[in-house]
């Protein structure tokens, strides 16, 4: 009988890897605890290379994928086990004795949606989770925000007037510490006035502003778009000067090379880490002793628009969360807000207030 070529593509190298399969005859599904070493890896890459050219997903998701399920296929080959439900549960204790719940969960769910695409593409029988019940309870972590008063003092540092000082250029293309204050304020304006995630402000090209329309084009997570309203006078005023200076001639940030919007100091596409640097640097100069992350200014977004009766819904779209499940544990955070307002202003303590009064 002829046989056809079945390929598959490595996801790390895009080269095949290919597999005979007799012409016209059918898989057969066989337990999961038989397959060998060689098809479990085999079989990783052609999921990862369908979660890419399929689905679709980002590379830091392929990523993840990866590396959680390669850990749990090598850590059950050197214990002697298998994938199935005796495997998995030992899996599941040793993961739960060495990370937190939510590292757990994440994992957790790589290796199932993994082992339901074998069983969906027929090369095993069924997936051991069908057998196994996982309940991992992830203690409920309030996002932290930044106080308005801190807010406000990272942005309205001394470093800001200098930035919006024109300054004459010698044309030598040295990024001098002036132009390092304006794309940092350019770069926390952005975290402040639009939630968006670090990952997503790194990737924004130059084609993301259309300043005429005040719109924010951002590229979410998994390739999902939204628009974004640059609402705030200020936050345009200030990224208008760095699209200025980002287009101008004379200045160390025009470089047509590259379309990215925030660059380094070596005028190459601004990384995470980066963005770490500047909002430590800025938080010090303000003299702010909390330890600030770039996830917080999102948090601060989200929970700012709560407290001013935004709908959840809205802050969703704004936010760009798949599920309002992910935007309702910001309402546990304005909770405390609720409490302040009870404690400072109780119809109660109004009412005593109102009788001294008299």
């Amino acid at each position: 009988m002829a046989q056809q070529r079945e390929p598959r593509i490595d996801w790390r190298t895009g080269a095949e890897v290919s597999g005979l399969r007799q012409k016209g005859s059918r898989r057969k599904p066989r337990p999961s605890s038989e397959l060998s070493r060689v098809e479990q890896d085999s079989y990783l890459d052609t999921y990862l290379a369908r979660c890419r050219n399929e689905r679709r997903l980002d590379d830091k998701t392929i990523k993840a994928y990866s590396c959680d399920i390669s850990q749990c296929i090598e850590w059950l080959a050197d214990m002697g086990g298998a994938i199935d439900r005796e495997g998995l549960r030992a899996y599941m204790a040793h993961l739960n004795a060495n990370h937190a719940a939510s590292t757990v969960r994440r994992k957790l769910a790589s290796i199932r949606a993994w082992t339901r695409w074998l069983k969906r593409e027929q090369y095993i029988e069924m997936s051991p989770f069908e057998e196994l019940e996982v309940n991992i309870r992830q203690p409920l972590l309030l996002p932290r925000i930044i106080r308005p008063a801190e807010l406000k003092r990272i942005l309205d540092v001394d470093s800001r007037r200098l930035m919006l000082a024109r300054r004459k250029r010698k044309g030598d293309h040295t990024v001098h510490e002036a132009d390092l204050a304006l794309r940092d304020q350019a770069i926390l304006e952005l975290l402040v006035a639009t939630g968006i995630r670090v990952s997503e402000l790194c990737a924004l090209n130059m084609d993301s502003v259309d300043m005429s329309s005040q719109q924010l084009r951002i590229f979410g997570k998994g390739s999902k778009e939204r628009v974004m309203i640059l609402g705030s006078k200020t936050t345009r005023e200030v990224l208008e000067s760095y699209l200025e200076d980002r287009q101008d001639e004379l200045s160390p940030w025009c470089v047509p090379k590259t379309n990215a919007l925030f660059l380094n100091r070596a005028r190459r596409r601004i990384t995470d880490q980066a963005v770490r640097r500047i909002i430590f640097k800025r938080t010090k100069e303000a003299g702010v002793p909390t330890h600030i992350t770039p996830h917080m200014f999102r948090h601060s977004f989200a929970t700012a628009l709560l407290e001013e009766d935004v709908d959840i819904r809205y802050i969703q779209k704004l936010l760009g969360h798949s599920s309002v499940k992910t935007t309702e544990r910001y309402t546990y955070v304005s909770s405390a807000k609720l409490r302040e307002i009870m404690e400072q202003h109780n119809p109660r303590d109004v009412l005593e207030e109102e009788v001294g009064m008299r």
